[in-house]
């Protein structure tokens, strides 16, 4: 892909220009302390990569920092999900799906540990991640579907009711 600008690097610009107003962008560094959820948009003539971070140290404080991802229909789209959580037993990934659909991706993936813990043939998912350990960071890549509302949840046992946000293509 084409010039690959990140999230981070994109806020920090923003940031800088509207004298430390954020207009929805932020930096990891910002996000980690403002309590306003995050939102993500990609401008419809770049070629982006979205970074996503998965923190908690428990599952009561296991979350994205991002909550809302905007960005072009039918757009190549390439997300990078980091875990920085802290306990061990926190592994995460993050999946892209029919909006209102989390409970049955979440309980129809248990039984695909080798896929992330997505059903290969679930027609609700649109993209997923591999599973990501603590520390790790990885990419995938695809395309945006038709313009509308969507989710993304971390499907992984029992994390879809806590970690999950807004998805939407124009």
């Amino acid at each position: 892909m084409t010039n690959h600008i990140t999230l981070s690097v994109l806020a920090l610009s923003l940031i800088a220009c509207n004298g430390g107003q954020k207009d929805g962008f932020g930096s990891a560094e910002s996000q980690e302390l403002s309590t306003t959820p995050v939102t993500a948009t990609i401008p419809v003539d770049q070629s982006d990569t979205i970074y996503v971070v998965a923190t908690g140290a428990n599952m009561s404080e296991m979350r994205f920092d991002t909550k809302r991802i905007k960005v072009p229909a039918g757009k190549e789209l390439t997300i990078a999900l980091e875990n920085q959580s802290t306990d061990a037993t926190m592994p995460h990934n993050i999946a892209f799906i029919q909006e209102g659909t989390a409970n049955e991706v979440g309980q129809g993936g248990l039984s695909f540990k080798e896929n992330g813990y997505v059903n290969p043939d679930d027609k609700n998912v649109i993209a997923h991640s591999p599973v990501v350990q603590i520390g790790e960071t990885k990419y995938f890549t695809f395309t945006t579907p038709a313009a509308g509302d969507y989710a993304f949840i971390c499907s992984y046992p029992g994390h879809w009711g806590m970690m999950k946000g807004k998805f939407i293509t124009e």
